[in-house]
C-alpha cells in the first residue's frame, strides 16, 4: 500500500479498535446462517505444537458431537453467535414447524494456510507493513478473512499490541481493493509481552500477580496463542461495522465514511472478550482466574473441551442475556 494511504488506515483501525460495538434495533432485510473462512498467515517462525493448536482449536468451535465431553468449546462459541440474534426481532429466527427461536450459526474454517518463516516485510511490525502482511493473507481470495499470527521474534507492542490484549481486529486497505477488508492480527505474547497477553501461564506485569498454570497443550505459546485468536474471534463476530458482509441488512449502525449512524434506536456494548480480560472461570476476580480445572495427568489448566478429546482454557465472553461475562465453568 502506497504511504500516502498509512494515515487514513491507521485512523480506520483506531476507531474500529475503540468504537464500542453496538447491536442495531432495526428490522434487517435476511440474516442467514454465515460462514467464517479463515486465510492464516504464520509470519515468522512457530511450532509445529502452535500451529496445531490454533487449527485444533477453530475445529473445536463447531463440534457439537454427543460423544465429546463437557464443558465443550463450541457452548462458548453459541454465545458469541448469540450476538446475532437481536431480541426485538425474534421472528426472523422463528422456525415455522415448532414456532422455536434459533439463533444463526456461524460455521468457522480455515480455507487457506501461508508461512512465511523469512519474515519477508521484516520483524518490525509498523502500519505499512501491517498491511501488506493482511494482503498476503488474504491473497487472491474473496470473502475470506485473513488471520495473520505473528512469531516471537516479531516487535508488534508500538502500534497497538500488548495493552490487554494481543489481538487486533479491524479494516485495512488493500490495493485494487473497494471495500476495505477486515482482518484479525494476533500478536504470539510468548517473548513479546508475557506478562500482558499470556496469564495465567505467566506472571502478570501489574494488579494481583495470582496463581500461575501449565498450559493444557504443554507450550505456553500455544495456548497463549488461542486466548488471543479467541478473544478476537469474539470481538469480531459480533462488530457489524466488521461483520456486515456475512448478514444482509437493509440498515448499518455505520454510514459508508464510517462514523456511526445516531439516526437509528441503536443499543452499545462493550467488545465481548476484551471486556472479560483475565476471567477464566465463574467467580473470576483481578488475579483470579475463576473457576477451571487441571488435568491430573498433565497437569494443564482448561476449562473446556474440543475436538479429540483436547482441553483448552478459553477466555470468558460477555453475554448478552444476562449481562455478564460467561464462562464454561
Amino acid at each position: 500500500m502506497a504511504s500516502s494511504s498509512s494515515s487514513s488506515s491507521l485512523s480506520v483501525i483506531i476507531f474500529l479498535l475503540l468504537a464500542p460495538l453496538c447491536l442495531s434495533s432495526e428490522s434487517p432485510l435476511q440474516i442467514p446462517n454465515a460462514t467464517l473462512d479463515l486465510s492464516v498467515l504464520w509470519y515468522g517462525q512457530f511450532t509445529p505444537v502452535q500451529k496445531e493448536r490454533v487449527h485444533d482449536f477453530v475445529e473445536s468451535l463447531n463440534f457439537d458431537a454427543k460423544e465429546g465431553l463437557d464443558p465443550k468449546v463450541s457452548s462458548w462459541w453459541k454465545v458469541v453467535e448469540s450476538y446475532q440474534e437481536r431480541f426485538e426481532l425474534k421472528e426472523i429466527y422463528r422456525q415455522k414447524k415448532n414456532n422455536r427461536t434459533v439463533t444463526p450459526r456461524i460455521k468457522v474454517k480455515i480455507v487457506r494456510t501461508y508461512v512465511d518463516e523469512k519474515m519477508k516485510y521484516g520483524n518490525e511490525l509498523t502500519i505499512g507493513n501491517g498491511e501488506k502482511l493482511v494482503e498476503t493473507a488474504t491473497g487472491n481470495m474473496s470473502k475470506v478473512i485473513p488471520v495473520v499470527f505473528l512469531s516471537s521474534h516479531v516487535r508488534a507492542h508500538r502500534i497497538g499490541f500488548c495493552n490487554r490484549t494481543c489481538q487486533q481486529n479491524a479494516l485495512a486497505k488493500i490495493e485494487g481493493k473497494k471495500e476495505p477488508q477486515p482482518y484479525i492480527m494476533v500478536s504470539n505474547p510468548e517473548v513479546e509481552c508475557p506478562g500482558e497477553c499470556a496469564w495465567p501461564f505467566h506472571t502478570a506485569d501489574k494488579g494481583p500477580r495470582g496463581m500461575i498454570y501449565q498450559p493444557p497443550s504443554g507450550d505456553v505459546g500455544a495456548d497463549a496463542l488461542v486466548i488471543q485468536l479467541a478473544t478476537g474471534l469474539a470481538d469480531f463476530a459480533s462488530n457489524p461495522a466488521i461483520t456486515k458482509f456475512l448478514f444482509k441488512s437493509d440498515t448499518t449502525p455505520f454510514n459508508d465514511d464510517g462514523k456511526r449512524n445516531h439516526g437509528s434506536s441503536s443499543k452499545y456494548i462493550e467488545n465481548p472478550s476484551t471486556e472479560c480480560t483475565g476471567a477464566f472461570g465463574s467467580g473470576a476476580f483481578p488475579g483470579f482466574t475463576g473457576r477451571i480445572r487441571v488435568d491430573p495427568v498433565t497437569g494443564g489448566a482448561f476449562n473446556s473441551h474440543g475436538i479429540n478429546h483436547l482441553k483448552f482454557l478459553i477466555p470468558s465472553v460477555y453475554d448478552p442475556i444476562t449481562q455478564s461475562c460467561w464462562t464454561p465453568m
